[in-house]
């Protein structure tokens, strides 16, 4: 143990970090070592150097190539923090130096990167032109690890009804409904009244992917009315594929209320009238415990709050 302890601290180097973090992501050292500008043979030196030191070999060859071990999946763990914190400091240097602001990472969930994270960047940047802002648009499962491993500081969209961990904070701004869409001129809506859950399973669906928040509960909806769920389906949750779809056939989607309001009011969508009370999940921010928010990071949450307030007066 003191070895280890003592080579942890004096012996690694950064080198072993990105070294690490490159096979990880890669899975093959020939990839590897061209990607870190270095011959096959230095790099099987130094990652020989990193398990001696370490005396636990890190990973291990598999037919589908390289492979971490247990003690390699910590060590990559703590490594690309480590070189987050570097690539961070790196930025803060450089703010000092030109009088900006540390960049801001932010994970946008796709409902929300459509409209209200939109929203909150234009107040964001009317409020601190010179502040750099990044965001990411992906799924909970990606934006929550992307978070975890120190590169993103923020996550806005829809919070999941499970606990996410003791280690996630969160705010709710508001509680978002869910929406039934379909073309304008769908049969459905031209009705004068509002359809049955029967007709519904009849016209092809876009649904959630089976990891998204809203998969399940629109299963269960259909569930409890005693109806089968649609068997003709795509699943997507790109807003940009659902739009188009629905306006070339005559399928049904889902999609936040807040966000179907948007484009009905553009003449882009006909929302049908079905209440879903099961449907309705809050929408919020998600950060680390324990994390201090950085001034961009406390004015942006200011400027989300503000941008979620429009949704009362329809702005």
């Amino acid at each position: 143990m003191a070895k280890l302890d003592w080579y942890i601290r004096a012996g690694l180097k950064l080198r072993h970090l990105q070294m690490l973090v490159a096979l990880d992501d890669l899975r093959n050292q020939g990839k590897v070592a061209a990607f870190m500008n270095v011959t096959q043979p230095a790099l099987s030196k130094t990652m020989a150097e990193l398990q001696s030191g370490l005396g636990h070999t890190v990973f291990e060859r598999t037919g589908r190539g390289l492979r971490p071990t247990t003690y390699g999946e910590g060590l990559i763990r703590h490594a690309r923090r480590i070189l987050q914190d570097l690539s961070e400091a790196g930025e803060e240097l450089h703010a000092l130096a030109t009088g900006t602001s540390r960049k801001l990472r932010v994970g946008a969930l796709p409902a929300s990167a459509s409209w209200l994270a939109p929203k909150a960047l234009a107040l964001f940047k009317e409020a601190s032109p010179k502040s750099a802002i990044a965001v990411r648009e992906s799924t909970m499962d990606v934006l929550l690890n992307e978070l975890r491993l120190g590169n993103l500081d923020l996550i806005v969209g829809t919070l999941p009804s499970r606990q996410m961990g003791a280690d996630l904070e969160e705010t709710a701004l508001f509680d978002d409904a869910t929406a039934l869409i379909t073309r304008t001129q769908h049969p459905l809506a031209v009705l004068k009244r509002a359809p049955t859950w029967e007709q519904l399973a009849q016209y092809p669906w876009v649904l959630p992917p089976h990891d998204s928040l809203l998969r399940q509960p629109l299963l269960v909806a259909f569930a409890a009315y005693g109806v089968d769920p649609p068997t003709n389906f795509v699943e997507s949750l790109s807003l940009n594929v659902t739009l188009n779809y629905i306006q070339s056939s005559a399928a049904i989607a889902s999609l936040p209320e807040s966000l179907a309001r948007k484009y009905s009011a553009l003449g882009a969508l006909a929302i049908l009238p079905l209440k879903l009370p099961r449907l309705v999940r809050p929408v919020g921010l998600i950060w680390l415990r324990g994390q201090q928010l950085t001034d961009s990071a406390r004015l942006f949450v200011t400027c989300v709050e503000e941008a979620a307030k429009d949704l009362a007066t329809g702005d």
